[in-house]
């Protein structure tokens, strides 16, 4: 798996981190040059690269977490419980959403150095800066159902290549 995982992602090596953000729990990240695609007839601008990650990960500067997975799930600073229930899912209320902006400020400028990958599909991508994504799958799930990640090329609209708990999958 680790060498299989190494080959696919090589792709990133030199690219450029574009943006990074999320869909409910999944942290996306778009790497690449901008290019523009045709999708539901519209024509969109998008990294050519997409990774998602639907298992734990962390982004790290100089071995300080700067934003995690979990801070999904916790108040922006902005919030106050005296006006509102927490509801971590709208956008721009949590820790995440708050945190990511540090990353994305650095939109073209932060360059994939390199990656390593483990036997059981977890991977770091070191970036220029000294930031590194941390990528570890956090389930024992052995089901298609238990993704931890997906890699595709959103230019050539190629199969995706799939982690989860059974394996790697294109599809």
């Amino acid at each position: 798996m680790k060498a299989a995982i190494k080959a696919e992602l090589d792709k990133l090596n030199g690219l450029k981190l574009q943006y990074a953000g999320r869909s409910s729990d999944l942290l996306w990240l778009g790497f690449g040059e901008i290019v523009q695609i045709s999708r539901r007839g519209r024509t969109e601008e998008t990294a050519e690269y997409a990774l998602h990650i639907q298992c734990s990960w962390k982004i790290t500067l100089n071995n300080k977490i700067v934003v995690a997975s979990r801070d999904i799930y916790a108040p922006s600073s902005e919030w106050n419980n005296l006006n509102d229930d927490f509801d971590w899912d709208i956008q721009g209320t949590n820790k995440f959403d708050e945190r990511i902006k540090s990353i994305n400020k650095f939109s073209g400028q932060l360059m994939v150095d390199r990656i390593e990958a483990d036997d059981i599909g977890g991977i770091e991508v070191f970036l220029s800066g000294d930031y590194k994504l941390e990528v570890f799958p956090d389930s024992s799930g052995d089901t298609v159902d238990c993704e931890h990640w997906r890699f595709f090329n959103r230019k050539e609209n190629s199969p995706h290549f799939v982690v989860s708990g059974e394996g790697i999958e294109r599809v």
